[in-house]
């Protein structure tokens, strides 16, 4: 139920700004807002700016701009993220490591888009479920990093690169400049302009075989959960975070997460994320505990019952494929036992990247293939249902992970290595990936299936 206009004040420093329109008011006994993320001692990953007056400026700027997503279509999202926890629907989650600015670009944001409904359809198809379909797009434009400093070879300190809603990766550009989070806004609403278009799909894929539609003869027909593709992106930059929430929607995006790097109990990215609407998910390594993932469930959603805290939690393991026999279980039955029921989601691409000989960060696909199988299968054994796929790829013909084939070998990784950040799947290598994993998802199922018909 959408509830009546509300206006306060939200404070970034010492500078007041003001908020939009309140949708889901505060509990009474709840001290959460906006920007109460700011009373924490530990903000990891924080932006530092040489004029915090500019960033303020900015964020101000941004606040009163029209949303990028409504809360009806947050509400809607997280109905689709309902139905997947119980395994009534599945997630498909895909996109850039980081987006660039240089990449909203109607060929390439439609090759994304193409990419994406392909695997949903293939998912829908072979799991024999509705598909929601989620892009990590038309907002990826901060990423964390394992150092804020960068050390070149004369001895010289700058910053790193931290996407290019802070700054550029030219060595010109690296000092954080808050202007860069309007660019970002703009960016995400061409791209969504983009998206919602009636030409979205009107190009075929830049493949190896671009004249071929890559589903074979029936290609892209229409879209699994009726034509949306939800979007999502890192809750990151905090400041920018609370200048696009609107009571407890953030506006900018269907979908957040909180990263493996800022999910700190006593962080200000829990406190942020705990009081929202929208479905949020927790990034989840291979260091975490039982006690730990309970402690941080219980922290964004004190009490699992509550009508605004059920189907709200998504999280979203990357471990690496040979630590998801060993770390998945023990998590599985802890949250189990807690009375928590989020949606479980595999990330098989972030714990098995390695560096090539040639010094390019990249993935291979027997691994990433080899994770997501063992997630479904380490879920079946424990009773648990594994409710979606969180794979970062481009819709483009990228050499940035390793296939073996010729074109993916580890010597051709610098033929076409356009990555910000992170290696990303090719179209096709999207699609091997999506395949692999549904044939070996009917294979588990058939022999569950049968052993249930054989004990009756």
């Amino acid at each position: 139920m959408i509830a009546s206009t509300q206006k306060s004040a939200i404070m970034f420093g010492n500078t007041a700004a003001k908020e939009k329109v309140m949708v889901h008011s505060p509990r009474s006994n709840d001290s959460w807002s906006p920007t109460s993320w700011t009373t924490k001692n530990t903000i990891i990953q924080e932006v530092q700016y040489k004029d915090p007056k500019v960033l303020q400026d900015v964020c101000n700027t941004i606040a009163n701009l029209p949303p990028l997503i409504t809360p009806e279509e947050i509400e809607a999202a997280r109905s689709q993220f309902a139905e997947a926890a119980p395994g009534k629907s599945f997630v498909l989650q895909g996109g850039d490591c980081a987006e660039s600015f240089h990449d909203v670009r109607p060929h390439i944001v439609n090759q994304k888009i193409r990419l994406l409904e392909e695997q949903s359809h293939i998912l829908s198809q072979g799991l024999n479920r509705p598909v929601a379909t989620v892009g990590r797009i038309a907002g990826q434009y901060a990423k964390p990093r394992s150092s804020l400093w960068e050390t070149l070879p004369d001895g010289t300190e700058v910053p790193t690169f931290r996407g290019h809603n802070v700054n550029g990766p030219e060595l010109s550009e690296r000092q954080p400049d808050p202007h860069r989070l309007l660019l970002g806004y703009f960016h995400s609403q061409a791209t969504l302009n983009l998206m919602r278009g009636p030409d979205a799909l009107s190009t075929p894929p830049m493949g190896l075989f671009p004249s071929t539609p890559a589903g074979g003869e029936e290609g892209v027909t229409k879209r699994a959960n009726g034509g949306t593709i939800y979007t999502s992106h890192e809750a990151l930059h905090l400041p920018l975070e609370s200048s696009s929430t609107d009571g407890r929607y953030n506006t900018s995006a269907s979908f957040i997460w909180i990263g493996e790097r800022t999910r700190q109990l006593d962080g200000g990215h829990v406190e942020y994320g705990r009081g929202l609407r929208n479905p949020i998910g927790i990034k989840v390594g291979p260091t975490m505990t039982g006690e730990t993932l309970v402690e941080l469930l219980n922290c964004i959603c004190p009490n699992a019952q509550d009508q605004d805290h059920i189907d709200r939690i998504t999280i979203i393991t990357r471990f690496g494929a040979d630590k998801v026999e060993t770390v998945l279980p023990p998590l599985i039955q802890a949250v189990h036992k807690s009375g928590h029921r989020p949606l479980w989601m595999c990330d098989p691409c972030h714990g098995n990247t390695c560096t090539a000989s040639s010094g390019h960060k990249t993935r291979h696909i027997s691994s990433i293939l080899r994770e997501a199988t063992t997630y479904y299968r380490v879920h079946r054994e424990n009773g648990s249902t594994l409710g979606g796929l969180h794979l970062e790829q481009t819709g483009e013909f990228v050499t940035e992970c390793v296939d073996g084939s010729d074109m993916g070998s580890e010597e051709k990784l610098g033929t076409n290595y356009r990555s910000l950040c992170d290696p990303r799947l090719s179209y096709l290598q999207g699609l091997t990936v999506v395949r692999g994993f549904v044939d070996f998802a009917q294979h588990i199922d058939a022999k569950y299936q049968a052993a249930a018909g054989n004990s009756i």
